[in-house]
């Protein structure tokens, strides 16, 4: 009789666990959504409390669940004793088989039924688990305290969510997984990493802002608009610290479009609008909210000291978010191309990590993130085409010049084999002897 009585008590204590696994499942996997639709179809006000508290029925349920796995155990144990008569076999039979069952029968199968019904079950087991959480009363709160104060330091107890932490890890590995395709996690890091970006990571520097001077006619700005492919440009008085306006491409064309025969047109100051300011440290998060709330889709940078640091639009808050967006009248062109002998043309801006990448190499440098910012730090000097250094055993030569401000926008970049390295001495002689030619502006009259 008591080995029947035994086995029962391991089937209903087995049930129970089942029971709150796939509860516990549940509750942590319902959707805001489901849940404001499980408390309108409940007819009790068991759900109600538990999603006013979730933190105190959920500590509660966990308790709970553990304990009927343990007295799951202790009856297998127990039942496989009375009839083997032989405590080191009944332990490890009762070890072996709750390892099976309680895998496959609390571990797995309950809590899959939990995430896929989530909402009918959340509703069939609010009863439960509001009486369970009810009968313990304060217990698994003071058992929490218990435990913190074991492991002090270790973060503020909250079964309901993750930590950014956690949630990255969650985001990396199911990635790795292939639950989730690769530029769908890039997008949700993105987005975390959207909230600790400031606007200077994001603006256009100052050297490259494509203005136009006070005064100037409307043609002219026309002719600007149509070049650059721009729609907004700053509007400056004696330098680009000082901005008047921001003109826009459609109050251009509308004014140009409906001139008259011999009419003059007005001047770029008249149609200006205000310009809207911006600090270099914000958050780029607060900014697109502005940005959004005012219908706003460019702004000035400015320094610590007010000076222009920079411009931002609209387009480079999203990017930061989904990425580089490119429409039809924007050049694509790869930061890196092979020219064949081991060596690339790459941009300007790559930065130093990325073609670390290309030649691997570990380059590291507190200063510059930017090839040309390397290139220019190991110079000492603002670099023209056919400036040449090496650092870091690559060998580095501006390339290319673009823009208004003739910078250089692309360098020729090759690894330096090591026999060819020169020691620190001689390279400053080189760059000692290549200093003259450095300074000339014209190339032709360096050469």
């Amino acid at each position: 009789m008591t080995p029947l009585i035994l086995a029962g008590m391991a089937l209903v204590f087995l049930s129970f666990a089942a029971v709150l696994t796939a509860a516990e499942s549940a509750f942590n996997f319902l959707p805001r959504h489901d849940a404001e639709q499980a408390v309108l179809e409940s007819r009790g006000p068991a759900l109600k409390r538990i999603l006013s508290d979730p933190v105190a029925h959920m500590r509660a349920l966990r308790f709970w669940r553990i304990w009927f796995d343990t007295a799951t155990a202790v009856a297998v144990t127990v039942l496989l004793y009375s009839v083997l008569e032989n405590v080191w076999l009944a332990g490890m039979a009762a070890t072996g088989i709750m390892a099976l069952v309680g895998f496959v029968v609390v571990g797995v199968s309950p809590r899959q039924f939990g995430r896929v019904h989530s909402g009918a079950l959340v509703r069939a087991t609010a009863p439960l688990v509001s009486s369970l959480n009810a009968v313990l009363g304060p217990i698994p709160g003071w058992l929490v305290t218990l435990g913190s104060a074991v492991a002090p330091g270790a973060p503020a107890d909250n079964e309901s969510f993750f930590s950014e932490e956690e949630f990255r890890e969650f985001v990396d590995r199911a990635s790795e997984s292939d639950v989730i395709e690769d530029n769908e996690a890039e997008l949700i890091q993105s987005v975390f990493d959207f909230g600790d970006t400031l606007v200077r990571a994001v603006m256009v520097p100052r050297t490259d802002i494509l203005c136009i001077d006070s005064g100037s006619s409307l043609h002219r700005a026309m002719s600007m608009f149509l070049r650059s492919g721009y729609s907004r440009i700053p509007v400056i008085g004696e330098n680009t610290d000082h901005i008047l306006g921001i003109v826009y491409l459609k109050d251009v064309a509308a004014v140009v479009h409906n001139l008259g025969p011999g009419e003059e047109p007005p001047v770029v100051d008249e149609l200006a609008r205000g310009v809207r300011y911006v600090p270099d440290s914000k958050p780029v998060s607060e900014l697109l909210r502005e940005l959004q709330k005012e219908s706003t889709h460019v702004a000035i940078v400015i320094d610590e000291y007010g000076g222009t640091a920079g411009l931002v639009t609209l387009e480079d808050l999203i990017e930061e978010i989904v990425g580089e967006i490119v429409d039809e009248y924007d050049t694509e062109s790869a930061e890196a191309v092979p020219l064949g002998d081991g060596s690339y043309r790459v941009s300007a801006r790559m930065s130093i990590d990325d073609l670390g990448e290309l030649f691997d190499l570990e380059l590291d440098d507190d200063e510059v993130d930017t090839v040309g910012g390397l290139l220019a730090k190991a110079l000492g000097r603002v670099p023209i085409v056919g400036s040449a250094v090496e650092v870091h055993g690559l060998a580095l030569r501006a390339d290319r010049l673009e823009g208004r401000r003739n910078r250089v926008s692309h360098i020729i970049a090759a690894a330096v084999p090591k026999s060819a390295v020169p020691d620190d001495t001689d390279l400053e002689d080189q760059l000692d002897e290549a200093a003259p030619i450095q300074q000339g502006v014209p190339r032709e009259q360096a050469e």
